[in-house]
C-alpha cells in the first residue's frame, strides 16, 4: 500500500513539476532578438572577439560575458522588461570598460533603440 500511494505521488509529483517548468519557460522576459542580434554585431565592429552570448539572456545576469573578465572590467548591461506586457526587454544602458578599444563608435548602436546611456 505503502509503495503505491508513493508512486501515485511521484507521478503527480513529476506532472505538477513538468507543468510548471512549462508554464515558466512559455511566461519568461527576454531581450528582444534583434537586440541581441546587434549586441553581436556591435561586438563584431568593435574587435570584441570573445562576447559569448549563448550563456543565457544578458538582461537577468547583467552582465555581458567577453571572456575573462576581472573587477576592474566590469562590463554590464541594463534592460526595462516593461514591453509586451513585461514579456520583452530592451536594453536601455551598455556599459564597456577596459577593453582597449579603438575605432568608431559602431553604428549597430542605433538599432538599441531604447538605449539611454553608454
Amino acid at each position: 500500500m505503502w509503495i503505491f500511494f508513493s508512486t501515485l505521488f511521484l507521478f503527480f509529483f513529476t506532472i505538477i513539476t513538468t507543468f510548471l517548468a512549462i508554464l515558466t519557460a512559455s511566461t519568461s522576459q527576454a531581450l528582444h532578438p534583434d537586440e541581441l542580434n546587434a549586441l553581436g554585431e556591435i561586438a563584431t565592429t568593435l574587435g570584441i572577439k570573445r562576447l559569448n552570448l549563448s550563456d543565457g539572456d544578458p538582461c537577468f545576469s547583467r552582465t555581458l560575458n567577453i571572456g575573462f573578465v576581472s573587477d576592474e572590467m566590469k562590463n554590464t548591461i541594463a534592460c526595462d522588461c516593461s514591453f509586451n506586457n513585461n514579456m520583452t526587454c530592451h536594453i536601455t544602458e551598455l556599459t564597456l570598460v577596459n577593453l582597449t578599444l579603438v575605432g568608431k563608435v559602431p553604428p549597430e548602436l542605433a538599432k538599441l533603440r531604447h538605449l539611454r546611456s553608454t
